[in-house]
């Protein structure tokens, strides 16, 4: 199991998924789109790209994380074309981004009918105009992230083999050494994830949400139910305990002594 980190420990990739009936066609939407993540550096990926619908709804119902779509509108399939497909997604990822690619044009106002909320609309047989507007839809999207402190919302993310889970901050409950070298632990009320890295490097990156009680856990503030300074362990919200260390002791009294939540913990 292996985490996307930056240099410091942590990074957010967003999956991008591509559906065309045409090959040559997606095949060139691909390049563009791989082009300019690499010339910008924007932490995208294409997770995943076909000509079948259904295909991609099952790739995606096995992931949780926020994603961009790419979707011809005029799919040869029984079942679906682009606009039906796309509202098929908003059930699995109602935050998504949404851009529809075809010939078209006249189409765009089906995007209202199905009211999937569609980004951007561009038009395949405008090359000239094509490769832009692409490139104005990952800029945009990476500033969307960046407005929200680069994490879509709030997410960390790591990769288990072909697989990419952003498990959303408000949800995890804390960090953790493996017992595995050079490994450590994200846990939430579900989830229990390890990937390389270092707790102190991934500690640096958390924020003030979080606090290293020990140096083997790093827990979210949010989510401690219980401090039993006498005993030297917490309570999380999962009803799991953790040890505390004396500077960990220290800086809890510490934190919520500010926060005038002492006598509500101790």
């Amino acid at each position: 199991m292996d985490a996307m980190p930056n240099q410091e420990g942590i990074n957010v990739m967003i999956p991008i998924y591509t559906c065309d009936d045409n090959s040559y066609e997606r095949d060139y939407l691909n390049n563009i789109i791989k082009n300019y993540i690499l010339i910008e550096g924007y932490p995208m990926e294409i997770t995943f790209s076909t000509d079948d619908p259904q295909e991609l709804i099952d790739h995606r119902s096995g992931h949780k994380e926020r994603s961009i779509y790419f979707f011809d509108v005029d799919l040869k399939n029984d079942e679906y074309n682009g606009f039906t497909l796309a509202k098929k997604i908003r059930e699995l990822d109602p935050r998504g981004f949404v851009v529809f690619v075809t010939t078209h044009e006249e189409m765009i106002y089906e995007t209202f009918k199905f009211r999937v909320e569609a980004m951007s609309y561009i038009i395949k047989d405008k090359p000239e105009k094509l490769a832009s507007q692409i490139r104005d839809c990952l800029k945009e999207i990476e500033m969307l992230a960046d407005s929200k402190g680069n994490d879509m919302g709030g997410y960390f993310t790591v990769k288990v083999g072909d697989s990419n889970y952003q498990i959303p901050m408000l949800d995890i409950l804390c960090f953790e050494t493996s017992d595995a070298i050079h490994k450590i632990v994200v846990r939430t009320a579900s989830q229990r994830l390890e990937f390389r890295g270092g707790l102190s490097s991934v500690y640096k990156e958390l924020g003030k949400d979080f606090l290293k009680i020990h140096r083997s856990y790093v827990v979210q503030i949010n989510k401690i139910k219980q401090v039993n300074y006498a005993d030297q362990t917490l309570v999380l919200a999962d009803d799991s305990v953790r040890l505390i260390s004396r500077k960990g002791k220290k800086l809890l009294k510490e934190y919520f002594e500010s926060a005038d939540m002492g006598a509500a913990l101790c």
